[in-house]
């Protein structure tokens, strides 16, 4: 049996324990369907917000109407497209990464679980996210802590395990980030300095 969505989402903002107990044996259907609404919501707030800033921006209100509006619904609806394609695909690599740690650390029920984990632990940072300033750092600081439940029961691992796992996720994959953008940045300022 399937819980409503909004059971879904209170259990795993405020009960993570219980209700990834409750996903354990749910089918893929039913976890990904969540994570799109969710996702769906989450790229249309960001959009928004985004053109809120535009309209209210210092620098962007004195420029003169290029069409009826700074922000044309045809740009919007990329966004909005743009940012749910960004979501999805990062939440998808997310969970592979996040399960080489697991599995090094002793989980073995599977990349599905690992999977079904970000997918669920992701709630806060998708609701809270679009948020500004204050959105993403409250929803991603949530969103860590209850991905270290879900690995913890959907995988049958030790908290300390399960802590491990998901915190070398993230400071190797930031380390990571940093690195190449590091040498992106590098090339393209070697490039401009030989040129000049």
């Amino acid at each position: 049996m399937t819980m409503p969505i909004l059971e879904k989402i209170r259990g795993f903002m405020f009960t993570p324990s219980l209700a990834f107990r409750k996903v354990k044996d749910e089918d893929a259907g039913e976890s990904i369907k969540y994570l799109m609404i969710l996702a769906v919501f989450y790229a249309i707030m960001s959009a928004l917000m985004t053109a809120i800033e535009i309209f209210t921006h210092p620098f962007l209100t004195g420029l003169p109407a290029i069409g009826a509006s700074p922000v044309e619904p045809f740009l919007f609806i990329s966004w909005v497209i743009v940012i749910l394609v960004i979501t999805l695909i990062m939440a998808v690599f997310f969970g592979l990464w996040l399960h080489v740690w697991v599995y090094l650390l002793g989980g073995r029920k599977g990349v599905w679980q690992t999977e079904k984990s970000v997918f669920y632990n992701l709630t806060p940072t998708l609701l809270l996210g679009w948020i500004p300033v204050i959105g993403p750092l409250v929803g991603g600081v949530w969103s860590v802590i209850i991905g270290v439940i879900g690995v913890k029961e959907l995988h049958g691992m030790p908290d300390t395990r399960a802590a491990l796992a998901v915190v070398l996720s993230i400071v190797i994959a930031s380390v990571l980030v940093v690195l190449i953008l590091g040498a992106l940045l590098l090339a393209v300022v070697s490039s401009l300095v030989v040129t000049v």
